[in-house]
């Protein structure tokens, strides 16, 4: 299920897209969707402020309450990487719209010809990224992190503290349940290994491998109990030997 967003405050532009959209949907091979509709876009940072995740943003550019880019850059804030296609009836948003990489920009009127090639590229997209994002509850609400963002995580006092490659440190609720059952949809990805009961590393970051300790490329340090140390030394060297052989 390909959830998409779409805010537009042109009922009429609204929905024409929403059809257009269904349209496509209906043709052979495609993923299904579900559409959400917003005229307004504090309605729509609201929903995902609380928690309600989406796919792709459809999203009008000159609006009176906020502008496209405004909102994109109230989602990013949020999201950190939302997969953004940008309406307009200009052309003169281009070098915003891709300051912040808005993944396409359609200029209106939206129809079949320059909508469905986007939905076509989406869908080529969707199964790679559908599983990439973690979804951490904060007391600020709800943040998707794409997985290449973390660095590492940490577990103090039933606390997870998300390390960001961006330098941010995002900390979750008091965690009710085990570390391990809580980064499981983290460390089901094969470059996410787990140093110590307490920390869990994404090798992609990873320098280089000590004594009770692996050194990271953003100069910080995590520690590898001795329990772990073997397995840790395997999957490093195993990891890094995948990477040398890919091409």
């Amino acid at each position: 299920m390909l959830r998409l967003a779409i805010c537009d405050d042109d009922g009429t532009d609204l929905a024409k897209t929403s059809e257009i959209i269904k349209e496509w949907r209906c043709q052979e091979n495609h993923p299904d969707i579900r559409i959400h509709t917003f005229r307004s876009p504090y309605n729509l940072i609201d929903s995902v402020s609380g928690g309600d995740t989406y796919d792709v943003f459809l999203l009008d550019i000159l609006m009176p309450d906020m502008t496209g880019i405004s909102l994109g850059e109230h989602l990013s804030g949020i999201l950190g990487e939302p997969l953004i296609v940008y309406l307009s009836s200009s052309r003169d948003y281009y070098p915003d719209a891709f300051r912040l990489y808005a993944f396409n920009y359609i200029c209106k009127p939206v129809c079949r010809d320059n909508l469905f090639p986007v939905l076509d590229k989406i869908a080529r997209n969707y199964g790679k990224k559908k599983n990439e994002v973690f979804v951490l509850k904060t007391s600020k609400g709800f943040r998707q992190i794409p997985l290449h963002q973390i660095v590492y995580a940490e577990l103090l006092s039933h606390v997870c503290y998300l390390h960001l490659a961006d330098g941010q440190c995002l900390k979750s609720l008091y965690l009710r349940s085990g570390f391990d059952q809580f980064l499981a949809p983290v460390l089901e990805h094969a470059n996410f290994i787990k140093t110590h009961t307490s920390f869990a590393v994404n090798l992609d970051y990873s320098e280089r491998l000590t004594v009770g300790s692996l050194e990271l490329t953003t100069k910080d340090t995590v520690p590898v109990a001795r329990s772990f140390s073997a397995k840790v030394q395997k999957l490093y060297i195993d990891y890094w030997l995948q990477e040398v052989k890919e091409p």
